[in-house]
């Protein structure tokens, strides 16, 4: 068995971040959200907005500084008046250390996520907090649309799936120690939550705490 301790279901990931981004410097990453519109010719427009984890953040923290590799998002919300600076999140040097850091559903976007956590226990405070949530592999719906289609649900941008024992594993590679674990499941919906609250492993995504090692 794998000597790893998994805390408690949040329905909500901002349950465990709220308290770790009320003070102290903060650094949230990829903060732009791209989303298809339609022109009212027809033809689609991307737009650029914050995302809402890092809106939420902002709410608690205004001074939060976010970083995104997507230049005009960026500029966009430089714009309107969030902290913001274009910078690739594995090869950045800030030349800051922080608080809290967080990665939300971003991890599994990455061509290195090793490299992208060696830079991030570079930039934490000896006493920080990394933040990472990203999608469970195991989730229970995925089973289903496999039988159904003989394919899981996969974001057409992800490069890879982690789950705690991996990420854990990864983590410890990369010079960060993993604190706590939470998993992810919305209360919403009994015949969709049963699986997560028989089995937790079933449930739709988990949250990451890490250390500097």
């Amino acid at each position: 068995m794998y000597n790893l301790t998994i805390g408690a279901s949040v329905s909500d990931r901002m349950e465990v971040i709220e308290p770790l981004v009320q003070s102290g410097s903060i650094l949230d990453m990829g903060i732009v959200d791209s989303r298809r519109g339609k022109r009212t010719t027809g033809s689609q427009l991307e737009i650029k907005t914050a995302t809402s984890l890092f809106k939420q953040i902002c709410d608690q923290n205004p001074n939060t500084l976010g970083v995104d590799i997507d230049a005009e998002g960026i500029e966009i919300l430089n714009k309107q008046g969030f902290n913001t600076r274009h910078e690739n999140v594995i090869t950045m040097n800030l030349e800051q250390t922080f608080d809290t850091i967080v990665a939300g559903e971003l991890i599994e976007h990455l061509p290195n996520p090793g490299s992208f956590l060696e830079n991030m226990s570079r930039h934490l405070k000896p006493d920080g907090t990394l933040v990472i949530t990203t999608p469970n592999p195991f989730y229970s719906k995925q089973t289903w649309k496999i039988w159904r289609h003989n394919y899981p649900s996969v974001h057409e941008e992800h490069t890879c799936w982690f789950d705690p024992v991996t990420l854990n594993t990864l983590c410890q590679m990369s010079g960060l120690s993993v604190d706590k674990i939470f998993w992810v499941q919305k209360r919403k919906g009994f015949l969709k939550t049963l699986p997560a609250k028989l089995r937790s492993y079933f449930s739709h995504s988990f949250i990451v705490l890490a250390k500097r090692a």
